[in-house]
């Protein structure tokens, strides 16, 4: 390997996939009743367990990584690994996370007194940020340097397209994410946002459609006519709504019968905030997002 890889948790992929790729990661922290757990699922059961709680009306709540945090993750990865380290964090348009990764990885090059730790925004999270990991991955893979894969990805990150759709707006209401009025007739008239993860790596609105079927058609035309360039992998990110989630994969499979579309779970830190039944679909194109 050319450098070593790592990333948040924010990235959703199983930690017992991570380390078989290869992968260094630092778990997020998420908070139910007061209580910290960290980010270490491994298995459905996990996340399953999770969205139980969130239907359950339990209201959990995130925390960032820290600077020390970070620079002691970075300084342990550097001991255990040859070579340099890049570094995928949690989109700068969702998280100070970013920020505090850059401060830290700061701060142990100048102790070491040479550039090891380089820093990438995913400009996404949930399967986006996996998404960008799998193609880092691919770099890490082919012989490029940290430096020179940090450059690559920047352009790769700016080209994953993402549309997704929350369905739950009464937990968007208890989380302060929506108003009261506009959560309760949203439900009644059955209205569901369609949302994207913009140039900036924040969130915007781009629609609004009546009833999940018509979100679902949505994200399959957004697939349908997006798709020029696109890799053999397509990514739903699902928070525990599988039958939707199918349906969605049947109509990107009759679109791109070539790809490779998988379900991948929404884990707890953009969970929280989404709450159960969100789906969306994720894939990287030849061309930059246009919102």
């Amino acid at each position: 390997m050319s450098f070593t890889l790592s990333t948040d948790r924010s990235c959703d992929i199983f930690c017992g996939e991570l380390d078989s790729r290869g992968i260094k990661y630092i778990s997020q922290v998420y908070t139910i009743d007061e209580v910290p757990h960290q980010d270490d699922f491994d298995k459905n059961e996990d996340y399953k367990g999770f969205y139980d709680l969130i239907r359950a009306g339990k209201k959990p709540t995130t925390s960032q990584i820290n600077i020390a945090e970070h620079e002691e993750f970075f300084e342990r990865v550097l001991s255990e690994c040859d070579g340099d380290l890049l570094h995928i964090t949690l989109s700068s348009g969702l998280s100070s996370t970013y920020q505090s990764a850059v401060s830290a990885a700061k701060n142990v090059n100048e102790r070491l007194g040479a550039t090891r730790v380089y820093v990438l925004d995913s400009l996404g999270a949930t399967c986006v940020q996996r998404l960008v990991v799998d193609e880092a991955e691919r770099l890490r893979d082919e012989g490029m340097s940290a430096a020179e894969a940090l450059k690559a990805m920047q352009d790769i990150t700016k080209r994953v397209q993402v549309r997704f759709m929350p369905t739950d707006l009464m937990h968007l209401k208890r989380g302060g994410r929506v108003s009261g009025p506009a959560a309760y007739i949203g439900t009644a008239l059955r209205i569901k946002p369609i949302l994207c993860i913009n140039k900036d790596g924040g969130l915007s609105i781009v629609t609004k459609k009546i009833g999940v079927g018509a979100g679902v058609s949505y994200m399959a035309d957004f697939f349908k006519n997006n798709n020029d360039g696109c890799t053999k992998k397509v990514y739903l990110p699902c928070a525990d709504n599988f039958e939707v989630a199918e349906e969605l994969k049947s109509r990107v499979k009759e679109i791109r019968p070539d790809c490779d579309v998988e379900i991948g779970w929404v884990g707890p830190v953009i969970g929280a905030h989404t709450g159960a039944g969100m789906v969306g679909v994720v894939f990287l194109a030849d061309k930059e997002r246009d919102i």
